[in-house]
């Protein structure tokens, strides 16, 4: 049976935007809350992300995509603004969210094909997109070079600015009295194949690309909390690298792609990115991919050669073979999990934060929440 919702304890190992927004989730409904990080909270991958939420460019046509990837994220995409407000209304900060839309630019043939296939991915799911000519594009966005082929407005793709939306929570939870920060590292063990924190009901594991790697400790040894679940192990890491430049006029107000490539404009900043670099764990940036993003950007919009370079950075991505998450019961009893969430970590931190505290909290789990499932990886871990 499921501990009542008014007094269930729960400990959650990972304090980024995904620890984070369960955690929020969890006390609006009456439970109390631990969260373990012995980083700064906030200031892993939901640090170094843009803030995109992007339903229509991310996942309507990704190659190789879980094929419910795409309904997760509009179904997370449409609990933004009700999120944003009771967040920011309960940390009194400004989020800087914008619910849309955003323009997918083409300056060549075999970009304005990708463009056409996303559209036709789009119409499929029955969701809006306008394709534009140069003229409409220049029109909404005179910022963008003058060699564009054409753009599709997306209107599901907004962006959030991702350190306001942590910070805020950070702020709201650190108010909270059911909730406790804590840094040091989750005491985690097994007691006779349950796995266990003193004074918590119920475990979320929500480390990012480290999940696999928190440590249990089993008959006075630490060991690896893979060896509880082996279908953690398909969370891997992908590496990003970006740089923000000061907000100039003439710079772009609304937020762009291009293939890899994206500008997103916050109210102090504009964000280039990102590189997508498989199994780079470092959070060292490269000088010579950050000049390459620099250069596309100003492919995109020849204004950004001439704004002042404010930052640069590198992070790391949690990730999965389907670039979708890991959401649910483990094979550990008494272990949850939310963790692999890919490049809409951000995004998707709305409809994870329901999925786990309905099934935490309520023992449910809805049909699109089950495809999810740890368990979908069984097979490939067996």
């Amino acid at each position: 049976m499921s501990p009542n919702p008014r007094s269930a304890h729960v400990a959650i190992i990972g304090a980024g935007i995904i620890g984070l927004a369960c955690a929020w989730e969890l006390v609006q409904r009456g439970a109390r809350v631990t969260l373990y990080d012995t980083q700064t909270p906030g200031r892993g991958a939901s640090w170094a992300a843009a803030g995109m939420l992007a339903p229509a460019f991310e996942a309507a046509a990704e190659d190789g995509a879980h094929p419910r990837l795409f309904d997760l994220c509009m179904e997370s995409a449409a609990l933004w603004p009700g999120f944003a407000a009771s967040v920011s209304q309960a940390s009194g900060r400004d989020l800087g969210f914008s619910p849309g839309p955003s323009l997918a630019l083409a300056f060549d043939g075999a970009e304005a094909a990708g463009l056409h296939r996303l559209s036709a991915a789009l119409t499929r799911h029955g969701v809006q997109s306008d394709m534009l000519l140069p003229e409409a594009v220049w029109d909404i966005e005179p910022a963008v070079s003058r060699g564009v082929h054409g753009a599709l407005r997306l209107p599901t793709d907004g962006q959030v600015d991702n350190r306001a939306i942590v910070t805020a929570l950070i702020a709201a939870l650190g108010e909270h009295e059911a909730v406790r920060f804590v840094t040091v590292p989750a005491p985690l063990e097994d007691r006779d194949g349950r796995l266990f924190i003193e004074g918590h009901d119920m475990i979320l594991a929500a480390a990012g690309w480290n999940t696999a790697a928190i440590k249990v400790r089993q008959n006075g040894d630490d060991f690896s909390l893979v060896n509880w679940d082996t279908a953690l192990d398909e969370i891997d890491c992908y590496g990003g690298q970006m740089l923000s430049v000061s907000r100039e006029p003439g710079l772009p107000t609304m937020t762009l792609r291009c293939g890899s490539i994206y500008i997103a404009p916050k109210p102090d900043r504009v964000i280039i990115g990102a590189t997508m670099e498989p199994g780079r764990a470092t959070l060292e940036p490269d000088e010579g991919a950050i000049a390459e993003l620099r250069a596309e950007a100003v492919r995109l919009c020849p204004a950004i050669a001439y704004a002042p370079e404010l930052e640069t950075w590198a992070g790391v991505r949690p990730g999965t073979l389907d670039h979708a998450p890991l959401l649910g019961k483990t094979r550990a009893e008494g272990l949850f999990v939310a963790s692999g969430h890919y490049r809409n970590g951000i995004l998707l931190a709305p409809i994870t934060a329901k999925i786990m505290a309905d099934a935490m909290l309520d023992g449910k789990t809805g049909e699109l929440a089950a495809a999810f499932s740890p368990a979908r990886f069984a097979a490939a871990t067996a």
